[in-house]
């Protein structure tokens, strides 16, 4: 069990450095890239990206899920709470982040590219709370 506790801890902290990174540096540097590049940029982007985080993130929901259905009554509450803001993490990314990279794969868009600061900025504010869940499960 606590190998599964600690690859939680570490996936979800390892998406709170990614998002946080993300948020304050990749998607402002976005509307530098100049309308050349613009397409491009987002392409690679999202190819390079998803190749980083979708294992990560795989691996997190996996452990979440692990810990909810393994210990429910070790850690009560706590990792279905976790569990739920992984829940809304990922409907952030696919009803708001998604479409917007969509629509930047056109070209710079300055209302997509606020669409997705603002909705990385969710789930950069959920992604932290999961992080501070996370280590009150290992503490637990």
């Amino acid at each position: 069990m606590t190998l599964l506790i600690m690859l939680h801890l570490a996936t979800t902290w390892t998406m709170v450095g990614v998002i946080w990174m993300v948020q304050l540096v990749h998607y402002p540097l976005m509307a530098y890239t100049g309308p050349s590049h613009s397409a491009a940029y987002q392409r690679l982007h999202v190819q390079k990206m998803s190749t980083l985080v979708v294992p990560v993130m795989l691996t997190e929901a996996a452990t979440a899920v692990g810990l909810c259905l393994t210990m429910p009554s070790s850690f009560g509450p706590t990792a279905w709470l976790g569990l739920g803001l992984l829940g809304a993490i990922w409907a952030v990314t696919a009803l708001i982040s998604v479409p917007a990279h969509d629509e930047l794969l056109s070209g710079f868009e300055p209302l997509a590219h606020r669409r997705l600061l603002l909705s990385n900025l969710l789930r950069a504010g959920l992604w932290s709370c999961r992080g501070l869940i996370a280590i009150q499960l290992v503490l637990t």
